[in-house]
């Protein structure tokens, strides 16, 4: 260990490790270095219409908007058109669906749901009612957001049962907030190379990507850190074999003053004596007049324990049965809490109960 005891072997060590680094960094990289490119593998059917009311173009253009969206994102936006929901409350029903399209990729669980139910009752009237179900990967801010581009924008085709209209519009503003809010640009069947891989909790729709992608600034900045922390530590390994052999060699008991100075980096440096207390005071002599004990003036003593207690006010109800789902809203009413389990993480619509 001798030879480590030099400034200039510490050094060379550290520059090979160094060099090491980036040649084991180069042989990870991996064989394929083509141009990378990212492709969405297996069929997904984001429109389920039963009742005619949404045009084939607008099928086509949902679907192709959505492969963008999903492949960047893992998002996907689903609607599906109905008669009615039957028996069933639709904020019900659309978590029904929600976990049986299996909408949004498993990786984010961000997947968004409209329904529509052109036949339900809504004040009384067969006038249709809507919904918008989201997945628990939205923030309770970006929920409000889901919720208020779905009142702004599908209420008035749908009150002229201009339906295509609607959920072209709805869409759209959709896209648009979640191409907002991952950055990322999205347009029809626009797939470019994705780093991430997502696949659709329906099991049958995935992205792939292959190639070559060179790592990004964050990445480099972490390996660099990588590198540094295990120099230091060698650094610090280093240092304290000098120490020990400097100290085995000029230090030991009965060896007297060492001959060869000890420059210190991490190890051996003198360690500071504390200062010795300062002299005591001369005591008080005991006795004296002293006074009565003055009052105590700290603030207010404790309340007495008798009595009732308080009662808590009037705080936020919780959920029940798993506490999933985030909450609904009618077409004039407001967000609320819910129920659930899985992935659903709540919804919002047109409201009124049937």
């Amino acid at each position: 260990m001798k030879i480590f005891q030099k400034r200039s072997v510490a050094a060379a060590v550290m520059v090979l490790a160094i060099v090491a680094g980036i040649l084991i960094g180069q042989a990870k990289r991996p064989a394929d270095t083509g141009e990378a490119s990212t492709a969405v593998v297996g069929t997904y059917q984001y429109i389920l219409d039963t009742e005619n009311a949404v045009t084939e173009k607008t099928k086509e253009y949902v679907d192709a908007v959505n492969a963008s969206l999903f492949a960047q994102t893992g998002a996907q936006i689903a609607v599906e058109v109905v008669d009615t929901t039957g028996g069933t409350d639709i904020a019900d029903y659309a978590q029904q669906e929600f976990e049986r399209l299996g909408v949004g990729a498993r990786e984010t669980d961000n997947g968004v749901l409209l329904i529509l139910a052109l036949e339900n009752l809504y004040n009384g009237v067969p006038d249709g009612d809507y919904y918008i179900a989201w997945g628990n990967g939205f923030s309770s801010d970006e929920k409000n957001a889901l919720q208020s581009i779905l009142w702004d924008t599908m209420e008035a085709d749908f009150a002229v049962k201009d339906y295509d209209a609607a959920v072209r519009k709805t869409f759209d503003a959709l896209v648009k907030y979640l191409a907002d809010l991952y950055g990322v640009t999205v347009r029809e069947n626009y797939i470019p190379a994705v780093r991430e891989n997502y696949s659709a909790r329906s099991g049958n729709y995935s992205t792939q990507t292959s190639g070559y992608l060179a790592p990004t600034a964050g990445m480099l900045l972490g390996n660099l850190v990588g590198v540094v922390l295990v120099l230091f530590v060698v650094w610090v390994v280093l240092d304290g074999l000098r120490w020990s052999r400097y100290r085995s060699r000029y230090l030991m008991p009965g060896m007297g003053i060492p001959t060869v100075r000890y420059y210190p980096i991490f190890w051996g440096r003198p360690r500071r004596r504390r200062p010795p207390p300062p002299p005591r005071g001369p005591r008080p002599p005991r006795g004296g007049s002293g006074g009565p004990r003055p009052p105590y003036s700290g603030g207010s003593r404790r309340p007495p324990t008798g009595g009732s207690r308080p009662g808590r006010g009037g705080g936020f109800g919780g959920s029940f049965g798993g506490g999933s789902f985030g909450g609904g809203a009618g077409r004039g009413g407001g967000f609320g809490g819910g129920f659930g389990g899985g992935s659903f993480g709540g919804g919002a619509g047109r409201g009124g109960r049937r």
